[in-house]
Formats: structure tokens, C-alpha cells, sequence
């Protein structure tokens, strides 16, 4: 589609030549001077509309978008723009771009010589899960030296793409747990605690073998000393559970509290994977969502990713009554549960707590809640009014309440972290290293 409007210098040269005649209302020997002009101005104006619509003129455009884009973090989206008119065009692209970015402005200005291809980068950054809508391409331009007429033209590049949970997130942890680096990025090396437990298989003994290891049938057979081969402790099922109640709705820098779980998680079970346990989800609210099995099957994690894409947070309260009973009768084998939920006061904490007992009887549950940035941010605050020190004094008690609900969980048998919404990923991944290397079951 093409069409034309004036240039904004089309309409200031315009309000000149007025102003000359209302002049030359009061100097008639200006009359003739302000006729010419404003002829002049016409017929330079007619002499841009025509360069600019020659049908030599051309313009190409196009956009390169991700297949998938990952929560939260920032992605390329390429463009093109080629000139292959005979003339110098100043250019501005506008994208329509999906109204989750609410981005308007023209993406970018562009001055583009004759036969001139460029290429640029526009980094965007989406923070809701779901389908993207990228729209069309518009490019408007015009060219010189007196740019009053300008021409736009819109190409059809429509295009869906879907933002799932952090794939990069997933492999950047990935290396920082397998690296000897790991320290530097938060992820801490525990080291483990006892022997290897699980038996793995027979070999000759070699110097330095631990004595107790020998196996005394396996030498009487083969004339030779054998030793027990041990390994650390594989297959358990591990369970991320997802609170999906009001309590995850609370945003922290453009995302809900569920939205950063729901990456953590994807990192987390990637980590489970590779230290050859069992990987599961179950989610709830006040009814019981999305549950995938615990396995280490080829295709776990791309399952357990499908899984958390859909999930969506909503305003009743969650059941813990129902998970509870749920688990009872389909979770029956002993397993790590990563419980992912929050509690803002200790009187939300109270209500559940004796199912949270329960179910730690059964499993070993981890609950992980959260710190609210803004409180301490506002607690940490230079007071200038009575307002302020209201409200610094709010914050300070909401920030101790929480830390008292920590307190209450661990002083109940149950393991807890207390993170900050930015660095949950690492504090869940040291969690779970720190359950391996203790072989807490």
C-alpha cells in the first residue's frame, strides 16, 4: 500500500509565505515579492512530489524474528532496509511491533544513499508468555533538498511467534553448575558428605582402593581381588511444585512472581536431568492444574516446557487442603518436592501450615518465598515527612514478618529459601546440589 502526505517543511515554508502577504498588506511593495514566492514554493513543491514518485524509486525492507523468543530476556529482531532508487532518501521504519512490547515510535531513522543496503538490530524484550503478533512494515520517505512531500509504504509481514520460559536462562545454569567456574556466577560447590551409596558394578582392584570395598565372592571366583564400584545416589523423583494462586500474581520489574518461577523451573529441572534423577511438575490453584509424571525419558524437558508455557495465574487463593490430597494418592513414593508459593503474612502462613506438615512427612519439601524488593528498598529510604516515616515503618515490619515466616517453616521441619525474585534460579540450583550432596531424602 502506498500514499502520500506533506512533509512537516512543506507546512513551515507554507506559514512563511502567509505571513509575507499579511506583511504585505501593510507594505504593498512586498505584494509581488510575496506572490512570487509562494509561486516559487508551488512549483518546487509539485518538482519534490514528482521525484519522490517516479517509478524508478524503490524501496526493500524486511524483518528476521526469532522462531521463539525467551521470557525476559533480551532478543534481535533484524531489518533490512535497500535502496534501489537513483536518489538519496532519508527513511524512517516503523514496525508493528506485538502490543505486549507497547512500543509505538518509529524503530529507527535511517539515511539511505542510492543503491545502499542496511542492516540493524532492535533489541526488544518481552515479559509475557504467549503469542506475539508481529504486524506490518511501514517505511515512509522522502527525499532532497527541500523534502516537503513525503511517501509511505507498507509491506505485508505479518508473522506469529510464541515467547516461552528461558531457554537461555536454562543453558546459561546449565554451564555454570558443570563449569569449574561456578563459584564466580553464585553456584556453589558442596561438597558431598559420606561415601557413594548405589552400586554401580565389579572391577579389579587397583592400589589405593578403599579395603572395605573388596568383594570376597567376586575374588574367590576369578582368582583375583575385585572391588565393589559405588556412585552417588541416582533416580530420585524430584517435584517443582507451582502455586498458581493470587499470591504469584505480585509483578517484580515487568513479571509476576509465577512468570520467574516458571523460568527457574525450566533451569532447575534441565539441572535434574543431567544429575540423572527424575524430573516432575505439578501445579495447582484452587483446583489441580497441570501435573507431568517424574521420569528421566528422552523429551522430559521439552514436556515439562510445554507444560509451564501455559500456565496462567489467577486471583482465588490456592487449595492446599486439595494438593494434599491429591499427592496422597498419586505421588506415593517418597520424592524432593521444590514447592514454589509465597506468603505475605504470618497469618496466610498459619492457614496452610499443618498441610504443609503433612505433606513434609510424606516428602521432603523445600518452600521457597519471596522477598519483596520494593519494602526493601522503601525501608532503606531517607525520611523527609511523617508520610515517609509511616511508610519506611511499614516496610521494616512487613520485611521482619517475613523473615519470621521463614523462621516458623524451618522451626517446623521444613527447609526454606528466602530469595530475592532476580536470583531465584541460583539460590533453587544451590538448594537442590546442597539435597544431593547431604543425600537428604
Amino acid at each position: 500500500m502506498r500514499s502520500i502526505f506533506l512533509n512537516r517543511n512543506f507546512f513551515i515554508v507554507l506559514a512563511l509565505c502567509i505571513l509575507l502577504f499579511v506583511v504585505a498588506y501593510a507594505f504593498p511593495v512586498l505584494f509581488k515579492a510575496a506572490q512570487l514566492l509562494l509561486f516559487l514554493f508551488f512549483v518546487l513543491a509539485v518538482i519534490d512530489w514528482y521525484r519522490l514518485f517516479s517509478i524508478r524509486h524503490q524501496l526493500s525492507v524486511d524483518r528476521v524474528v526469532p522462531l521463539q523468543l525467551s521470557l525476559s530476556d533480551g532478543e534481535d529482531i533484524e531489518y533490512s532496509v535497500g535502496n534501489d532508487s537513483d536518489l538519496d532518501l532519508e527513511v524512517e521504519l516503523y514496525d508493528e511491533l506485538p502490543c505486549q512490547f507497547q512500543f509505538r515510535k518509529a524503530v529507527k531513522y535511517i539515511n539511505l544513499r542510492k543503491g545502499e543496503n542496511r542492516k540493524f538490530i532492535n533489541a526488544v524484550r518481552p515479559y509475557e508468555r504467549g503469542e506475539y503478533k508481529f504486524g506490518n512494515l511501514h517505511l515512509i520517505y522522502s527525499t532532497g533538498p527541500f523534502y516537503f512531500t513525503q511517501r509511505r509504504i507498507t509491506v505485508d509481514k505479518e508473522i506469529m511467534t510464541r515467547v516461552v520460559p528461558s531457554i537461555k536462562q536454562m543453558k546459561k545454569h546449565e554451564l555454570e553448575v558443570f563449569s569449574q567456574t561456578a563459584s564466580l556466577s553464585g553456584i556453589r560447590k558442596i561438597r558431598s558428605v559420606g561415601q557413594n551409596d548405589e552400586f554401580e558394578h565389579i572391577r579389579p582392584y587397583v592400589q589405593g582402593d578403599n579395603i572395605k570395598s573388596i568383594n570376597w565372592k567376586a575374588t574367590s571366583r576369578t582368582n583375583e581381588l575385585m572391588v565393589d564400584q559405588y556412585q552417588d545416589s541416582r533416580h530420585q523423583e524430584v517435584y517443582c511444585v507451582l502455586d498458581k494462586g493470587r499470591s504469584m500474581k505480585m509483578p517484580f520489574d515487568g513479571m509476576t512472581l509465577l512468570d520467574y518461577s516458571i523460568n527457574s523451573i525450566l533451569s532447575l529441572s534441565n539441572i535434574i536431568l543431567k544429575k540423572y534423577d527424575y524430573a516432575g511438575l505439578v501445579s495447582f490453584s484452587e483446583i489441580i492444574g497441570t501435573t507431568v509424571k517424574a521420569s528421566a525419558k528422552k523429551g522430559q524437558l521439552e514436556k515439562i516446557s510445554a507444560a509451564l508455557y501455559k500456565e496462567t495465574t489467577g486471583f482465588k487463593e490456592s487449595n492446599f487442603e486439595l494438593l494434599l490430597h491429591f499427592t496422597r494418592h498419586n505421588l506415593t513414593r517418597r520424592s524432593i518436592w521444590l514447592f514454589f508459593t509465597n506468603f505475605e503474612t504470618p497469618y496466610d502462613l498459619h492457614r496452610q501450615l499443618p498441610y504443609l506438615r503433612l505433606m513434609n512427612k510424606r516428602h521432603l519439601v523445600v518452600v521457597i518465598i519471596f522477598i519483596n524488593t520494593t519494602l526493601t528498598e522503601t525501608s532503606e529510604m531517607d525520611c523527609a515527612t511523617k508520610s515517609d516515616i509511616y511508610l519506611k515503618t511499614f516496610a521494616q515490619r512487613a520485611i521482619i514478618e517475613k523473615q519470621r515466616i521463614k523462621e516458623e517453616l524451618i522451626g517446623n521441619g521444613i527447609q526454606t529459601i528466602l530469595t530475592k525474585p532476580q536470583n531465584l534460579s541460583v539460590n533453587v540450583i544451590n538448594k537442590y546440589l546442597e539435597i544431593k550432596a547431604r543425600r537428604l531424602r
